[in-house]
């Protein structure tokens, strides 16, 4: 019988490499591996940082170069990753090894803030002005990003290897980010990719929160102090062609 997938303390806990339960894999798979961390900076910047995947060679020492082979939109120019992308993800799995994975980008949300006042009142979503952000009344606001092992480039069925990597962006009351991130593994193989990997993935789901937590805060601090706002930082958008947008 599997085990069932961890939830509550359990599951934030990085130490535990347990099922974690996915939108693909709802059972939690084989094995998972999980990070988090607070960032000093607005959920924009977090949200923006995860998506511009051409700028992860500047802080990204897991995944230090991403190529993108098939987008929603491949004319555009600074394209973004959005539902529809796939990907090559350049991976320093440790010192000595690099390796390559296919991923296929399924699911982003647009950005979930907390209302303008702080407000947690129950009721409907209010939009605001923003192809990529909305006000959330009525429960904490996290906003998710999810990608996948895509099966069909590496002509391997998901009964053998599935993958599934969640990022989750949540806005604390001071207006700073909680960030967690997991992937959870499943089928045949995954036995022997934790066997393999299991301690050097754990590793380096720190090594990323690390490492976006010091880009995305270096930023902020490098913003404020251009544009005199007390910390508030231009960001920027993606269109609805994954597209930059100031």
């Amino acid at each position: 019988m599997s085990p069932k997938p961890l939830s509550g303390e359990a599951f934030r806990d990085a130490s535990q490499t347990g099922p974690r339960a996915t939108y693909q894999i709802p059972n939690g798979g084989t094995f998972s591996v999980y990070a988090s961390c607070n960032i000093a900076a607005p959920p924009q910047a977090v949200y923006d940082a995860l998506l511009d995947v051409n700028k992860w060679p500047q802080w990204n020492t897991f995944v230090p170069k991403v190529d993108i082979t098939g987008h929603p939109h491949p004319h555009g120019q600074n394209l973004k990753m959005m539902e529809g992308t796939n990907m090559t993800f350049h991976v320093q799995m440790t010192p000595a090894e690099k390796t390559t994975s296919k991923e296929a980008c399924t699911h982003v949300e647009p950005l979930k803030l907390r209302t303008k006042h702080g407000s947690m009142a129950r009721g409907k979503l209010a939009h605001q002005d923003s192809s990529t952000s909305r006000e959330v009344l009525g429960k904490t606001p996290v906003t998710r990003i999810r990608w996948n092992l895509h099966n069909a480039s590496i002509m391997a069925p998901g009964f053998l290897i599935k993958a599934e990597r969640v990022n989750e962006i949540e806005e604390a009351e001071d207006g700073t980010t909680l960030y967690r991130t997991w992937q959870t593994f499943g089928g045949m193989a995954a036995k022997g990719v934790k066997k393999k990997y299991e301690q050097a993935l754990k590793d380096r789901f720190q090594d990323w929160c690390r490492d976006l937590k010091r880009h995305v805060e270096s930023k902020q601090a490098a913003g404020a102090g251009s544009n005199g706002e007390g910390g508030r930082q231009k960001s920027e958008r993606v269109d609805s062609g994954g597209n930059v947008q100031q």
